[in-house]
């Protein structure tokens, strides 16, 4: 096809789609009479104007924070429990072995806060390990706390023999603090706790990639990943997941802050992907914000992602086929190797759920639009049919969709993301641009860095892919993603009661508005405007 051809079918596809989604009715957003709002509106502020909400909703002018100078100084020390000032009904034993100084306090109540308080003098600021020497006769969770924070819930089994427990890289400020043991299941025997200097932090030189993972990504693709590039480690990006395509998380985000997320992130696999998609579309015509999306594969001829509800399992799928042949079979193809009994039903079904899905995204590449794409998601967990045959179907798979809908679709506007979880998932480096974590917690406990998560996934990769949350039930803490050298690429909050509540108003089970207008307008965090004004 000669370079005009070529030049005149572009804009023909590009005025095509266009014209279906900007005359196509909008998502919008019930107000009380039921009018239509749709992005203009956001961008005329023609949405609550932060400077008109009430003095209670906002906080007082954010100012820089006063961030510590870290110098790390050898500190090691342990506070026996025997020493402690103990509540009824704890008390001093002997009978277990094992046992360090004179005895060890036992046996911790169970739906008690703070059934254990030790009071610690912290004698540098800096990170700390912090370990727990317990033991119990049966598999117990409880929680660990200090300053009233909570840092993490933790198992310990039932072998009866002292066991220790560290927690690595809690920031502690020099002078007094409180350590508090919660008793959930209760049922330990605590002997000491050791507070050291951290010395495990692994900071590796990021070596990454300078182009997408994908030879042939669109000149529009690659430049957003060398904003993203470019931007790794200074700041992040605010995402956001829409519930649908009428925003109603977008809209409250706004409300609250002032702000849009820089990424709106939707859904493959619903039972309206058009919806999907055509609300993709106006969100990257109306704003130019970030498009992202994750796939909810139902298991091929189910109507469930989950392996529990379905027996499908991918290790028949391929049957000795290589996926990088399997994926460049036309459907035609594919029909006549399974009539010639050469592949399975299974992968026929597979081809042609990916098939439905390169469909979907042909519609973004068609209006040069990047996708921040994250299929097989969550595969180390073990609950999503695409995880549950184990690292080397997972691994095929991948290379499946990956060669599928590069080589035989050619979809150059996606920016690849491994959410494996796992080390036993790790797909080849050449075939996936971010790796990513998802992150739930406790409601009560501070999000922070999750540094150790950050850590973690630097290992995997070896530093050479940028780090994501891609998924999270809490605000990453912009001063202590600083502290702790752990600035994630970007992060994206679920919907629902991650964020809002049933009748739209906002929810703080996770987190308190204030925490959400101050991550908004930091300056490690990058909204709407932030990422425009930087991208332009």
């Amino acid at each position: 096809m000669s370079g005009f051809s070529r030049f005149l079918l572009i804009v023909f596809s590009v005025t095509l789609v266009s014209m279906t989604f900007l005359f196509s009715p909008v998502g919008s957003t019930r107000t009380g009479q039921n009018e239509t709002l749709g992005y203009e509106q956001y961008l005329k502020a023609l949405g609550s104007d932060p400077a008109a909400l009430s003095a209670e909703a906002l906080p007082s002018d954010r100012k820089c924070p006063d961030l510590p100078v870290i110098t790390q100084v050898p500190v090691s020390f342990t506070t026996e429990a025997e020493d402690w000032k103990l509540q009824k009904p704890l008390t001093i034993l002997h009978e277990r072995a094992g046992s360090s100084g004179s005895g060890y306090i036992g046996t911790l109540p169970a739906k008690k806060e703070s059934a254990v308080t030790v009071p610690l003098n912290i004698q540098a600021t800096q990170h700390y390990a912090v370990t727990l020497c317990a033991a119990a006769d049966k598999t117990v969770t409880n929680a660990i706390c200090v300053n009233g924070n909570l840092i993490s819930q933790f198992s310990l089994d039932g072998s009866g023999n002292f066991t220790k427990i560290t927690f690595y890289g809690i920031f502690l400020e020099k002078g007094d603090a409180l350590l508090t043991i919660d008793g959930i299941d209760g049922g330990l025997d605590l002997d000491y706790i050791t507070i050291a200097n951290d010395t495990t932090e692994y900071r590796p030189d990021f070596v990454l990639g300078k182009s997408p993972c994908n030879p042939h990504a669109s000149a529009e693709t690659a430049r957003l990943y060398d904003f993203l590039r470019r931007q790794w480690g200074k700041t992040m990006l605010t995402g956001q997941y829409a519930s649908d395509s009428a925003n109603p998380e977008l809209r409250l985000i706004y409300q609250l802050t002032g702000q849009l997320p820089a990424i709106r992130f939707g859904t493959l696999g619903t039972d309206d992907d058009r919806a999907q998609i055509s609300a993709a579309v106006d969100w990257h015509v109306y704003t130019q914000g970030i498009v992202g999306m994750i796939w909810q594969w139902n298991a091929p001829g189910t109507d469930s992602v989950y392996a529990e509800d379905t027996d499908f399992r991918f290790h028949s799928a391929l049957a000795g086929k290589k996926p990088e042949q399997l994926a460049m079979l036309s459907p035609e193809e594919a029909e006549q190797e399974a009539q010639r009994g050469r592949l399975s039903e299974e992968a026929l079904l597979i081809l042609k759920d990916i098939d439905e899905a390169a469909a979907s995204l042909q519609k973004l590449a068609y209006m040069d639009i990047p996708v921040l794409w994250r299929p097989l998601h969550e595969a180390g967990g073990g609950w999503y049919w695409w995880g549950a045959s184990g690292r080397e179907a997972y691994l095929k798979l991948w290379s499946l969709l990956w060669h599928r809908l590069t080589d035989y679709h050619k979809l150059n506007n996606l920016i690849w993301i491994w959410n494996g979880q796992s080390t036993a998932y790790l797909v080849p480096e050449d075939t996936y641009d971010i790796a990513s974590v998802d992150v739930y917690l406790q409601q009560r406990m501070q999000f922070g860095s999750r540094y150790e998560q950050f850590i973690s996934l630097a290992r995997i990769t070896n530093g050479r892919k940028m780090l994501a949350l891609s998924e999270c039930s809490g605000l990453p803490d912009p001063d202590m993603m600083q502290l702790d050298a752990s600035v994630w690429s970007f992060f994206g909050m679920w919907y629902g009661d991650y964020l809002m509540n049933p009748d739209g108003s906002f929810c703080d089970d996770n987190y308190s508005s204030k925490d959400l207008y101050n991550l908004y307008n930091s300056e490690l965090a990058l909204s709407l405007n932030d990422f425009l004004s930087l991208y332009q």
